[in-house]
């Protein structure tokens, strides 16, 4: 094989190779342009053109043969059950019979996984605080592997963050007060900088008092030495 051919060879299937990259890109959380849904959430377009209704096609990789149909609840929504993180392919076509369809518009999804968010209470005495331990599952942890964590105490539903308590485990300064208070862990996603879908988990921890010094009166000691006559 000569050169010419050798060389127009490789160029057929150097092009072959990225079409191939662009038309199978998998969606990830920083894919240019990409929606994050948290999982769960519907997707709500605009609604279409006037005497006009879309059409919406789904693909897991990138394509610009799109072939899976999409059906819309009340022609504009995506429901939550059929979202997946992929690619959505977007036209529309107008009621008028004999009406072509548009180009189509591509919308790239990413569905967050809820994170499994908890923490092991741990009552302590007043001037001797311990660990409350947090527990964090990420499903999507290959992909997106930062976390944000902030700590809570919660009174009558409303939630006040405690200052610097921004990691999977916290160690309460020593309190000014007894009792019980509901603390909470809040985790989520953090791309771009940005936080996501955060997941929580609540629990009572309870500060007691120091107990008070020990009163022992004469004679209540026994083993002691007993004086001697000599």
């Amino acid at each position: 094989m000569n050169n010419s051919i050798t060389k127009t060879v490789l160029t057929i299937t150097f092009l072959l190779i990225c079409t191939f990259s662009k038309v199978s890109a998998q969606v990830l959380p920083t894919t240019s342009g990409v929606n994050l849904f948290c999982q769960g959430s519907d997707l709500t377009l605009p609604a279409p053109p006037a005497g006009a209704d879309w059409i919406v096609k789904y693909s897991a990789t990138q394509t610009t043969t799109p072939s899976t149909g999409v059906t819309l609840v009340s022609g504009n929504k995506i429901a939550a059950n059929d979202l997946n993180t992929g690619y959505y392919y977007l036209s529309s076509k107008s009621t008028t019979p004999g009406s072509c369809e548009s180009e189509l518009q591509e919308i790239p999804v990413y569905v967050l996984k809820p994170l499994v968010v908890n923490f092991t209470p741990a009552d302590f005495c007043l001037e001797s605080p311990l660990a409350q331990v947090g527990t964090v599952t990420n499903p999507d942890a290959t992909n997106i592997p930062d976390l944000a964590y902030q700590w809570y105490t919660v009174t009558g539903g409303v939630e006040t963050a405690i200052a610097g308590a921004t990691t999977k485990d916290y160690t309460p300064a020593a309190p000014a007060t007894v009792g019980t208070k509901t603390h909470r862990l809040k985790v989520g996603y953090v791309i771009n900088g940005n936080k996501y879908c955060a997941q929580w988990a609540d629990h009572d921890v309870t500060v007691t008092a120091k107990p008070v010094k020990p009163t022992i009166t004469p004679g209540t000691i026994t083993g002691t030495a007993s004086a001697v006559t000599f």
